[in-house]
């Protein structure tokens, strides 16, 4: 009898535990309504957030995360998860995965890539293999109002992008000394970074100790768009160094030397790690038009070898979030052969050249 009366008594006190951790666990999307980004005419990326709250004293363990997707009509497209199962779980692919007590965390969404009939997902979170939550993500269509070009004539490996390993895609606004710098968001979400290389595609000659060993440093940088000039820096070193602390009064000081240029309403192209003094030119509300040189590659800022860091934005603020962009007339250079694309996203590894 007593035996009974203990299993009753654990089951009973399991259950309040979930009970009491469900109610006091939310589940936020950022940005709320993700952008989809065309990757090609059957497929596109959806590149967003989950910050996750335990507001119980409980301690949580995400087991399981399961992706639905669905058309217009409602019907299933696509049925995705990760789990706890076999020595070496999928669940473990997400760091971040253990709520102890009051706590909030990021994980970042683990299925980007869907099919372009995709009109609605379904997440259902699994914690404790035994509190189920579901969060509905209602992703939107993006539309680029301004033709862009490449922002460089070379020849070009997209060193970096924004694809699920990118440091781009992987900056934790709610990591406490981001936080405490006042982001609230990510405005690299969609960055690329750029670099210059030869005709058989290295980066620089010898051993690229030195800035202008490297075939990129000095490069011209074009505008991709016409637009105005809306923040511009031209003055720091290229020294690869940058003022932590000054992040908070101005969030784009990551990029030693920079120039913002607004093509519309909540459109922002951002180029960084210029070169010093390139664009001592230009200023604050001047106009500049697509394909005029508007400064030179460096290594300024927060900047490891000469390269250039390319954004688009919705603001030039610590709540900005960053925006897909699409390129036209340019070249997929694949070995020996030139592949004309059409005007879509880039990935991480390609090679492009503009025409």
């Amino acid at each position: 009898m007593k035996t009974i009366q203990f299993f009753a008594v654990l089951i009973f006190g399991l259950s309040a535990l979930s009970v009491n951790a469900q109610n006091k666990l939310t589940i936020e999307c950022k940005p709320e309504h993700p952008l989809k980004e065309k990757i090609n005419e059957q497929q596109y990326s959806l590149n967003f957030d989950f910050v996750i709250e335990n507001l119980s004293t409980d301690s949580l363990k995400l087991t399981k995360l399961e992706i639905s997707a669905f058309d217009r009509q409602n019907k299933l497209v696509q049925q995705k998860f990760l789990d706890n199962n076999g020595t070496a779980p999928s669940i473990n692919t997400i760091p971040n995965i253990e709520w102890n007590s009051v706590s909030r965390k990021m994980i970042f969404n683990p299925f980007p890539d869907l099919n372009s009939m995709t009109d609605k997902l379904e997440y259902t979170f699994v914690f404790n293999d035994s509190i189920e939550i579901k969060k509905v993500v209602i992703p939107t269509d993006y539309e680029q109002k301004s033709d862009f070009i490449l922002p460089l004539k070379n020849k070009i490996l997209v060193y970096d992008g924004h694809d699920f390993y990118s440091h781009h895609r992987r900056f934790d606004y709610e990591f406490a000394p981001i936080k405490q710098l006042g982001f609230t968001g990510n405005f690299m979400r969609y960055a690329y970074d750029f670099v210059v290389v030869d005709s058989e595609g290295k980066k620089f000659i010898s051993k690229g100790e030195n800035d202008r060993d490297w075939f990129g440093f000095g490069t011209d940088v074009l505008a991709v768009a016409d637009g105005e000039i809306a923040a511009i820096e031209t003055n720091k070193k290229d020294d690869k160094t940058f003022d932590i602390p000054s992040l908070k009064d101005n969030p784009l000081t990551l990029y030693g030397n920079y120039i913002v240029i607004k093509h519309g309403a909540n459109s922002y192209s951002m180029y960084g790690h210029l070169k010093n003094k390139s664009a001592i030119a230009l200023k604050v509300g001047d106009r500049v038009k697509k394909g005029q040189k508007i400064a030179s590659i460096g290594t300024s800022g927060s900047s490891f070898f000469p390269h250039l860091h390319f954004e688009v934005r919705n603001s030039i603020n610590h709540q900005a979030e960053g925006l897909p962009s699409y390129f036209k007339n340019y070249y997929l250079i694949l070995g020996s052969t030139k592949k004309e694309v059409p005007t879509h996203t880039i990935a991480t590894g390609d090679i492009i050249q503009s025409k």
